[in-house]
């Protein structure tokens, strides 16, 4: 259905589609697990002596244009202050699997992206809640209570607009997007 009505019969027959990810995920792990990491500009991946590659960057990071997937030697030209943390997968991977236990509260139709990003079909949820921007704030709640990390969401029809949406807010955001008769519009 494209039409979006006023209505809780409309409401309910509406595909709904939350697309969650974590915010700098690996960084933002590190930061958590070493407080003097915090507040400072950190890149998760390989050192720049080793021709590493950046994994993850923390939004302190960001700010000097370093990115993933970018080469370390070109981070730490950005940002000679740079801090290097080596990945902890198996970490990383405890942490989404306690944050995809999380999405099993509202839907069995969670379809893991990556450690840190998935799409859950909550159109029928398990919570019978009938707005999913209530369910991507439930589950926002309970991630940052639970892993004392934050997610950003976004929330629409299909697949295509919940990751557009997610990418509005970011970091810790939240916004739906709505579709009117084939136009789109933001919603925060």
């Amino acid at each position: 259905m494209v039409e979006l009505r006023l209505g809780q019969e409309s409401v309910a027959r509406t595909r709904k589609i939350i697309h969650v990810d974590m915010d700098a995920f690996y960084a933002s792990v590190e930061q958590r697990d070493n407080s003097s990491y915090r507040g400072k500009p950190l890149v998760v991946g390989g050192s720049p002596n080793q021709r590493g590659v950046v994994a993850a960057a923390s939004y302190e990071a960001r700010k000097f244009g370093i990115r993933s997937a970018m080469p370390s030697v070109t981070a730490i030209a950005k940002c000679p202050g740079l801090i290097f943390v080596r990945p902890r997968f198996d970490v990383y991977r405890e942490i989404s699997a306690a944050i995809h236990a999380i999405f099993k509260r509202y839907s069995d139709l969670v379809e893991g992206v990556a450690l840190d990003e998935a799409y859950l079909d909550v159109t029928e949820n398990r919570q019978n809640i009938p707005y999913a921007s209530t369910i991507a704030r439930h589950i926002k709640t309970a991630i940052s209570q639970e892993t004392q990390l934050t997610a950003t969401a976004g929330v629409s029809i299909n697949k295509f607009l919940a990751k557009m949406a997610s990418g509005q807010n970011k970091p810790n955001g939240l916004s739906c997007y709505a579709v009117r008769l084939y136009n789109i519009r933001l919603i925060t």
